[in-house]
C-alpha cells in the first residue's frame, strides 16, 4: 500500500517540474512559520507558502473568523449580498488611495485578477474611444482600439494564457507561439544589471538607471502608436520571482507620469508584495503614487483562494452603462472574504506593518553583513521581508551563476536549496535565480537570525569557484 507522498505523487502532477523525481515530504501539521511532517521533522517555510502566508499558518483569529462564517453563508452568487463581502469590498476600496467612488471585482487567484485587470483596461480604452471619439487619443486613423499592454521583461504574472503573455518570466515560453497578442516587453529598472546604458560606460546611478529605463519605455509606446494602440503598463511594483528587484523611487514617479501623458492606464500588481509584504499595505506606497489598477491577491485570503482587481472611479464609471465582460462562478465568496477580512484586522490592530519594517531593516543588514564573507554574493537587494541574495560566478564580470535560460536546470540555487532542507530544515523554491528570504510576516528576531546563520553557512557552496552540478 503507497503512503500519503507516494499517493500523491502517483496521482497528482507538481507545478512547474518534471514528474520523475516528485517525492512530495509528508505534512501532517503546520503551525506559526513551520510545517510539521510525519517524522517530527520542524521545516521553517522560508517562502511562507508561495508568499500566501504572511500571518503564519493556523491563525486563530482568522480561523475563528472563518468557523463563523461558515455557520452562516459560506458562498452565494453576486445576485446577491453577504456581510463579509460587502465589508471587504468597501475595505479595500478604501485602502488604495485616490478619490471616492472606487470599484472592485473579486477573482480566486492573482492570474485571474491579471486577466481581468487587462480586460478592464482594454474594456476602458474601447469604451472611452466610443465615447470620446478618435480624436481622444494619438493618431487619426485608428485600428482596431487601444488594446496593446506594454509589460516588463523581468516580470511574472500568473499561469494563465493572459496573465502569461504579460510575463517576461521565462515560463511564458511554455505558452508560445500562442501566447495573447498585443504585447510588448520594456526594461526594467534593474540597476544591477542594467538593459539600457546610461551616459556613460561607467557603473550607472540607481537615478541614471531609472531614467533611462523609463525613457526607453515612453519611447516604446510612441513607437508602438501611443494611446490609440496602446492601452495600459503593467508592472509589479517590486518584481518578484525574476529577483525581488525594488525599484529606485524616482523610476515609479516617471512610470505614473508617463501613463499620464500618453493617457494609458498604469496596473500595479501587488499579489506577492501587497498585505503588508515590503512594510506598506501596497508597495506601491512607497512611491507616493496612485495606480489606475491595483491587483492583489496570494495572502489576502490568508488560507482561502481569493483575489480582487481595484479601479479608480474613473475606470469603474466606464462600466456604469457598459457591460462588465468578466466572471468566475465563486467571485466575492463570502467564507474566503470572512479570511481576508480578519487577515486585515490582524495587520492592522497587531502593529504588523511596523514589525515587518523594523525585521525588514535588520534582515538587510545582516545580508549586507553576510555578503561581504562570500566572493559569490554579486547583490543583496529587498525591502521590508521582502529579500534576495544574487549569485555571481565572479563579482567583476556579474557573471550569473544561474542564467535567465537556466531557470529549471540544476543548479548551485538547487544545491543550496537541498542544503537548507536537508540539513538544516528550512525550505526554499529551488528554480529562483537567487536566494529567496521571505518568511511570514510573524518571524521573530530569532528565528531570522537562525535562518541568516544557516543562510551564511550555506553561501559556501556557491563560493566554489569549480561548483559544478551535483546530478
Amino acid at each position: 500500500m503507497m503512503n500519503t507522498s507516494e499517493k500523491q505523487a502517483a496521482n497528482m502532477l507538481r507545478c512547474w517540474s518534471d514528474q520523475s523525481a516528485y517525492k512530495p515530504i509528508e505534512v501532517v501539521r503546520t503551525e506559526g512559520c513551520y510545517l510539521i511532517t510525519k517524522d517530527g521533522r520542524r521545516i521553517f517555510d522560508l517562502r511562507s507558502a508561495h508568499e500566501t502566508n504572511n500571518l503564519g499558518f493556523n491563525n486563530p483569529r482568522v480561523l475563528a473568523a472563518m468557523k463563523k462564517q461558515m455557520d452562516k453563508v459560506i458562498y452565494v452568487t453576486d445576485d446577491f449580498a453577504t456581510e463579509a463581502t460587502a465589508e471587504l469590498a468597501e475595505k479595500l476600496c478604501n485602502l488604495v488611495p485616490g478619490k471616492p467612488g472606487k470599484k472592485l471585482w473579486f477573482g480566486q487567484s492573482g492570474a485571474s485578477a491579471i486577466e481581468a485587470a487587462i480586460k478592464i483596461a482594454r474594456f476602458y480604452s474601447y469604451n472611452n474611444m466610443m465615447k470620446n471619439g478618435i480624436k481622444w487619443l494619438d493618431g487619426s486613423k485608428l485600428y482596431p482600439y487601444p488594446y496593446k499592454i506594454i509589460s516588463r521583461y523581468r516580470s511574472w504574472h500568473g499561469a494563465t494564457t493572459g496573465a502569461a503573455s504579460v510575463s517576461g518570466d521565462p515560463r511564458r515560453w511554455f505558452g508560445e507561439p500562442f501566447n495573447m497578442p498585443g504585447v510588448v516587453f520594456a526594461p526594467d529598472a534593474y540597476c544591477y544589471r542594467p538593459m539600457v546604458k546610461g551616459k556613460s560606460d561607467s557603473v550607472m546611478s540607481a537615478e541614471d538607471c531609472a531614467e533611462a529605463s523609463a525613457d526607453y519605455m515612453e519611447q516604446i509606446i510612441e513607437f508602438e502608436g501611443g494611446s490609440g494602440h496602446v492601452s495600459a503598463v503593467i508592472i509589479e511594483t517590486v518584481v518578484g520571482s525574476n529577483g525581488i528587484i525594488p525599484p529606485p523611487a524616482n523610476y515609479i514617479k516617471r512610470i505614473r507620469e508617463i501613463c499620464d501623458k500618453s493617457n494609458l492606464l498604469l496596473i500595479c500588481d501587488e499579489t506577492m508584495t501587497g498585505m503588508g509584504r515590503t512594510g506598506k499595505f501596497f508597495s506601491f506606497e512607497h512611491y507616493e503614487i496612485e495606480p489606475d489598477i491595483v491587483v492583489v491577491g496570494k495572502a489576502l485570503g490568508a488560507y482561502c483562494p481569493i483575489s480582487a482587481v481595484i479601479m479608480q472611479e474613473h475606470v469603474a464609471k466606464t462600466f456604469d452603462d457598459n457591460i462588465f465582460g468578466h466572471g468566475q462562478s465563486f467571485s466575492g465568496h463570502a467564507l474566503a472574504c470572512s479570511a481576508a477580512l480578519e487577515s486585515i484586522r490582524i495587520l492592522e490592530e497587531d502593529q504588523l506593518l511596523t514589525h515587518v519594517t523594523e525585521m525588514g531593516n535588520y534582515i538587510g543588514q545582516r545580508l549586507h553583513q553576510i555578503a561581504k564573507n562570500h566572493p559569490s554574493v554579486g547583490d543583496v537587494r529587498g525591502l521590508g521581508m521582502f529579500w534576495t541574495i544574487e549569485l555571481v560566478e565572479d563579482k567583476i564580470t556579474k557573471k550569473p551563476l544561474r542564467k535567465f535560460t537556466q531557470k529549471y536546470d540544476h543548479t548551485v540555487v538547487s544545491d543550496i536549496a537541498e542544503f537548507l532542507l536537508n540539513k538544516k530544515n528550512i525550505y526554499i523554491p529551488s528554480d529562483k535565480f537567487g536566494i529567496w528570504f521571505v518568511p511570514p510576516l510573524v518571524a521573530t528576531k530569532e528565528e531570522i537570525d537562525y535562518v541568516l546563520d544557516a543562510i551564511d553557512e550555506a553561501l559556501k557552496l556557491s563560493d566554489m569557484n569549480s561548483w559544478k552540478p551535483s546530478h
